[in-house]
């Protein structure tokens, strides 16, 4: 605008200039004819002079008043322009002066009014892009984006952790290049052909494990029927997974665990009936048998309903204090007998005053089911230590044995419901397979932590760290 109007301005001037000349020549001659005519040439080279600087005053004048305003008309032009080339370059806080509301003022004016509406509409645009962007970032599920050629455009922060991808990796390129997964390229073409909504459950390696998922891919359409893109969300339902498989081998195993005793009772009987009742000896032996078996299934049902009851949102113990010296003492001399059976010595050995916060009959079942456990596991001849000490706002329980020791790897599954490191030994020994899991329960129940330390042939040792007073 400012080049425009400086061409503009000069051709003008030169343009008054000439005619500025011509007017001097004109009014010049035309008063030497007739004003000065017969003047001497001093009158007349003072006219001339005079009438030179007359007109030179005036064409100044005239190009300063032509300048001016020009200046005037041409300034609201220049402001416009320059606010709609910000406009243009995306600065939708430009703004121009207003002048007075004449055709350039007005369009000053629908101009602010254009950037304002433009301003506030990017704003509530980028406000929205920002909250879906948190929104897919945060979100407890993976989300991938690919638009309608097969570029994968957005993966977000949950897909890149749960799959353990860099952005990089799979951003702008095709999904069957960049996808290592053949089960995840074939729903994503699937849904590609049907345009439908597909779901389904995978499972991917991912790292060192297999996880599950639940994938839902649904197509983009604009309009009803133009096809820019899919979207898929993935649900990591492994834990769901394991969940139901834990319930599955719950199932099978107290069917298993019921159905050993349960098949001698009525084996047991049967032949009692058949005759067996007749010799003195058979009889009792047998009856002894279905006594053991029996005793066996009652103590089953009784570690499964102890079980239920801790897994319970409303269980709750009966606090207490508790010294932990005597319930530990108390404990051992019930478990004595077996002990002394298998030749096994128990050493004990406690601080003074190691008195807790707690429900002394629970803490008494974790005792005698870890001492159990020991016996059962330690051959003949061995010993059991246990010792109790206090550290500062805890007391510590330490049961460890000369057994026969659990592998590392089979360490992280010993507290899960069923689960045996011998299961031969276990079953001969009477054993349910419940006893750690109730035994983590009420340890959990108190607010206290439980550690496992073993060696494969020289033993096991169970710490128990309590608080001394509740939380």
């Amino acid at each position: 605008m400012r080049k425009f109007r400086f061409r503009f301005l000069n051709s003008l001037f030169i343009l008054l200039f000439f005619v500025f000349i011509a007017l001097i020549v004109i009014i010049g001659n035309l008063f030497e004819s007739f004003v000065f005519k017969g003047s001497s040439e001093n009158t007349l080279q003072t006219m001339w002079s005079t009438l030179v600087v007359t007109f030179l005053i005036g064409f100044l004048f005239t190009v300063y008043m032509s300048s001016r305003v020009s200046t005037q008309l041409t300034r609201p032009l220049e402001g416009a322009l320059k606010v709609a080339n910000e406009l243009a370059n995306g600065n939708f806080k430009a703004r121009t002066y207003e002048y007075q509301m004449d055709e350039t003022g007005q369009l000053s004016h629908a101009l602010n009014i254009l950037a304002r509406n433009l301003q506030n509409m990017t704003s509530s645009y980028e406000m929205q892009q920002n909250r879906l962007m948190t929104l897919i970032e945060n979100m407890d599920s993976g989300l991938i984006l690919i638009d309608a050629k097969g570029y994968i455009n957005l993966v977000n922060k949950h897909f890149k952790e749960t799959f353990e991808v860099e952005a990089d990796q799979w951003l702008n390129k095709v999904y069957h290049e960049a996808i290592p997964f053949t089960e995840l390229s074939s729903i994503i073409e699937e849904t590609f052909m049907i345009e439908k909504t597909v779901r389904k459950q995978i499972s991917l390696p991912i790292g060192i494990e297999i996880k599950h998922f639940d994938v839902s891919g649904a197509p983009i359409l604009v309009n009803g029927d133009k096809l820019t893109g899919v979207v898929f969300v993935f649900h990591d339902i492994s834990e769901i997974k394991k969940l139901e498989q834990m319930r599955k081998d719950f199932v099978a195993n107290v069917s298993h665990e019921l159905k050993t005793p349960v098949t001698s009772l009525k084996g047991f009987a049967e032949t009692l009936l058949d005759g067996a009742m007749e010799n003195k000896a058979f009889r009792e032996h047998f009856l002894k048998i279905i006594l053991e078996e029996s005793d066996r299934l009652q103590s089953l049902i009784q570690d499964l309903l102890d079980l239920s009851k801790l897994e319970q949102a409303h269980f709750s113990l009966d606090w207490q204090k508790v010294d932990v010296c005597q319930l530990a003492e108390n404990s051992i001399l019930i478990m004595k007998k077996r002990a002394d059976e298998k030749n096994i010595t128990i050493d004990f050995s406690s601080d003074e005053n190691a008195v807790i916060s707690a429900d002394a009959n629970r803490l008494k079942q974790v005792f005698l089911n870890l001492i159990s456990n020991s016996i059962n596991y330690t051959p003949p001849g061995g010993k059991i230590r246990i010792t109790v000490t206090k550290q500062g706002e805890t007391v510590k329980f330490k049961i460890a044995d000369t057994g026969i020791g659990i592998d590392k790897e089979e360490l992280p599954r010993i507290f899960e419901r069923f689960y045996r490191v011998d299961k031969a030994r276990s079953r001969n020994s009477g054993g349910t397979g419940l006893g750690l899991a109730i035994v983590k329960h009420i340890i959990e129940a108190h607010h206290a932590s439980i550690k496992v330390e073993s060696e494969p042939g020289e033993g096991t040792s169970f710490i128990i760290t309590f608080l001394k007073e509740r939380k």
